[in-house]
C-alpha cells in the first residue's frame, strides 16, 4: 500500500513541474487548463496524505514518538482539507458528465467528513473511534491510486474511455469504503476475543 501510494504522489508531482497540456493530455488538457489552481491544491493535499497517511497505521512509530505522530496527523488532516475542498470543485465541472461528477462529488464530500470525524474523535479523547474514521479517511484518499488502476483495466476490458471515467469516479472508492469497513469490523472482533480470552484467564486465575 505504502509503495503504491509513494509512486502514485510521485507520478502526480507533474502537475507542477509540467503544463496542463502535457501533464494530463487529452481529454484533460484543456479542462484542466482553466483548472489550473483548484487543480494544483487537489493534487497537493492528495500528494502529501498519499505519502503520510500509511505512517499513522505504524504501531510502533504511533507508540514510540507520539509527539511526531499527532504532528503528521495534523498535516495529513490538513492536506486532506485543502484536497477535499479542492476535489469537490473540480468534481462540479468533472469529465462524463452528470455520473462523473455525483461519483466524484461524494467522493470529495466523504474525504471531508470522514476527515472531520477523525479530528473531533481524537480531541475528545477517543482514540479507538478516531483510527476507525482514519480507516475511513485513508481508504478514500488511496483512490487515488486505485483510479489508476482501474482505468487501464476498463480499457482492456474493451471500454471506451468516456465509459471507463464514470466508472471508476465509483469503483476508485466504494470498494475501498467495503474494505476499510471490513477491516474495521475484524478489529472490533478481535478485540472482543482478547477481551474474553483475558476475562476468562482471570477467572481461572482467582
Amino acid at each position: 500500500m505504502m509503495i503504491s501510494a509513494l509512486l502514485i504522489a510521485l507520478v502526480s508531482f507533474r502537475y507542477f513541474i509540467l503544463s496542463p497540456e502535457v501533464a494530463t493530455g487529452p481529454p484533460f488538457a484543456k479542462r484542466f487548463a482553466e483548472y489550473i489552481t483548484p487543480l494544483l491544491f487537489h493534487a497537493g493535499g492528495g500528494i502529501v496524505a498519499l505519502c503520510l497517511g500509511p505512517w499513522g497505521f505504524w504501531a510502533v512509530l504511533r507508540n514510540k514518538y507520539l509527539s511526531l505522530h499527532r504532528w503528521m496527523g495534523r498535516i495529513y488532516l490538513l492536506a486532506v482539507l485543502v484536497g477535499g475542498i479542492a476535489g469537490v470543485y473540480l468534481a462540479a465541472t468533472a469529465f462524463g458528465g452528470l455520473p462523473a461528477r455525483i461519483g466524484f462529488g461524494m467522493l470529495g464530500v466523504l474525504w471531508l467528513g470522514t476527515g472531520a470525524m477523525a479530528y473531533l474523535r481524537i480531541r475528545r479523547g477517543n482514540v479507538q473511534v478516531h483510527r476507525e474514521w482514519m480507516i475511513r479517511n485513508y481508504a478514500l484518499t488511496f483512490a487515488a491510486v486505485m483510479l489508476r488502476i482501474w482505468l487501464p483495466v476498463f480499457s482492456a476490458l474493451g471500454y471506451g474511455f468516456p465509459e471507463a471515467y464514470i466508472a471508476v469516479a465509483w469503483v476508485s472508492w466504494v470498494p475501498n469504503l467495503l474494505v476499510a469497513e471490513m477491516i474495521i469490523r475484524l478489529g472490533k472482533t478481535l478485540t472482543l476475543r482478547r477481551q474474553a480470552e483475558l476475562s476468562a484467564a482471570s477467572a481461572q486465575a482467582i
